[in-house]
């Protein structure tokens, strides 16, 4: 992936962010403790007033350049790179993040 393909991956979740948040609330790993934290902090962003979709959908993105990174197909630059432009790319959706 190259810097350039940053914006494109932010895209592509932005178009699946309702698929990757129902994904979430189900999920369910081999280890019951991960699954259990997992439960209550998802629980905990629904209903915690601060934690909109906007900052949903950053989580979202931040997880996915760490999944990026951590199977090597961006390095550190590129990592910080996306780190650095997803502010800009959520701003630029405006209003539009919270109908998500």
């Amino acid at each position: 992936m190259t810097d350039s393909d940053i914006f494109d991956e932010f895209q592509r979740l932005w178009g699946s962010y309702r698929v990757c948040s129902d994904a979430a609330a189900q999920l369910a790993t081999p280890n019951f403790e991960d699954d259990e934290f997992a439960q209550e902090y998802l629980a905990e962003c629904d209903h915690l007033k601060d934690t909109s979709k906007t900052k949903k959908f950053a989580m979202l993105a931040l997880g996915a350049l760490l999944g990026l990174y951590s199977a090597g197909k961006i390095d550190d630059r590129v990592y910080r790179l996306g780190y650095i432009l997803l502010p800009g790319f959520i701003m630029g959706k405006g209003g539009a993040v919270e109908a998500l």
